[in-house]
């Protein structure tokens, strides 16, 4: 058996920060106005714009029984985009249903047309109910979101809110995106969970990681099979089996703004 632990430098310089494209998308249903869900919400997203670093793209799509996209592009973070964000985010209102399938493609649509494929492209993805509006079937959804992925890298972070949500939906979009999901119950503060991940996820440093070992060593069985990103803070842990023996390179490769790099031990 192996394990295997790789962290990032505890001071990194700017360029060694990549730039990201992300693309917000708020759940702004009427029950998001149950126990003032979306003036949380709208509070975290505040915090994510505070948090884009330059060269960041983004986009905001806020959906309930329609989609509404910003800017219908990635916009390059600038005063004049933030502030048309923050006017959209103070009109944001939770009434209609929940479209979970016509957001989540409409988040995907400038990873084909603007996206750069060693760019990180993140979708922070967050509702509070179950889909009622359009395809209500979950095989279906994640099938729609796979075909709209393409051979695009996609990292889709689901925040599920409260208790009627669709759990298993969002795990297996956040699965088979090599992501993640988490859960705020009805007494956690929304705002300091969506923060405090973000603060983690705003400054990748690895992006599209393989892992090569060299000699007669042949790894199998390895977790998390697809490597995720590495952060700034964060540490990369991989466990798995191996056969062979003897001394040999273990090379992590990845991009680093689009250039590829590799660390050989």
């Amino acid at each position: 058996y192996f394990l295997l632990l790789a962290s990032p430098a505890g001071q990194m310089t700017a360029d060694r920060i990549i730039a990201k494209d992300v693309v917000f998308v708020l759940d702004t249903s009427g029950s998001m106005a149950e126990n003032n869900k979306i003036d949380q919400a709208k509070k975290a997203l505040r915090f994510c714009l505070k948090n884009l670093n330059e060269g960041d793209r983004f986009e905001i799509v806020r959906f309930s029984t329609e989609t509404q996209p910003l800017f219908e592009k990635l916009a390059n973070v600038s005063e004049q985009s933030l502030a048309q964000a923050e006017d959209f985010i103070q009109q944001l209102k939770p009434i209609g249903g929940t479209a979970i399938e016509d957001a989540l493609v409409k988040s995907l649509e400038p990873a084909r047309t603007q996206g750069d494929r060693d760019r990180p492209y993140f979708v922070v993805f967050l509702t509070d109910g179950q889909p009622t509006v359009g395809n209500t079937n979950e095989d279906q959804i994640v099938a729609a979101v796979s075909k709209a992925l393409g051979e695009r890298s996609v990292r889709i972070f689901c925040f599920g809110v409260g208790t009627d949500i669709n759990t298993h939906l969002l795990d297996k979009i956040a699965d088979r995106t090599r992501a993640a999901s988490q859960y705020v119950l009805p007494n956690e503060d929304l705002e300091v969970k969506v923060s405090n991940f973000y603060a983690k996820i705003s400054q990748p440093v690895l992006a599209n990681l393989k892992l090569k070992v060299g000699g007669d060593i042949r790894i199998a069985k390895m977790y998390p099979t697809d490597l995720p990103d590495l952060f700034k803070g964060e540490q990369l842990i991989v466990f798995g089996r191996y056969s062979g023996g003897g001394d040999t390179a273990v090379t992590l490769e990845g991009f680093v703004n689009g250039q590829p790099r590799s660390f050989t031990y």
